[in-house]
């Protein structure tokens, strides 16, 4: 297929960039608030009521995560590190465990069992995150430096 011609300035094609970037991050954060608010009305009852969003969430995160270590970007503001990777990890743990033992809190009206839901969702989810996340910084650790290298050989 033939590539058009554009016809847009260098200004305009930055601004469509722009608008296409938060455009996307929008919809990133949109089908993951959609997705909680799903399960905190409907619960775990059936997987079928959020499937449409889990599907678009996760292809839109794999891509976004793949193309970005592609490209060799991690982050503006944060460093592939150790460090990072375990803040990063606690966080997101704290805040799915959470979500877990509230649901599982209203659902059977048991604090005991909320509070173990809590505890074992957040080491499952810690670990599956940290783990995620130090495969992904080595992958682009390595990524980065066969850039430079090709960069450099030019």
């Amino acid at each position: 297929m033939k590539k058009m011609k554009s016809n847009l300035d260098e200004r305009q094609e930055e601004q469509l960039l722009h608008i296409e970037r938060n455009g996307c991050w929008f919809a990133f954060w949109a089908l993951l608030i959609s997705l909680f608010v799903q399960q905190g009305i409907w619960g775990f009852s059936d997987i079928r009521i959020v499937a449409g969003e889990w599907i678009i969430f996760m292809l839109l995160a794999i891509y976004l995560g793949a193309a970005c270590i592609k490209n060799g970007i991690w982050d503006r503001h944060l460093k592939a590190n150790g460090k990072t990777n375990f803040i990063l990890s606690v966080v997101a743990a704290i805040l799915s465990s959470a979500i877990f033992a509230i649901v599982n809190y209203l659902n059977y009206h048991a604090l005991e069992a909320a509070i173990a839901t809590f505890v074992i969702m957040c080491i499952l989810i810690f670990v599956m995150c940290f783990a995620a996340l130090s495969i992904s910084a080595v992958i682009y650790k390595k990524r980065t430096k066969e850039l430079e290298k090709e960069s450099n050989e030019e």
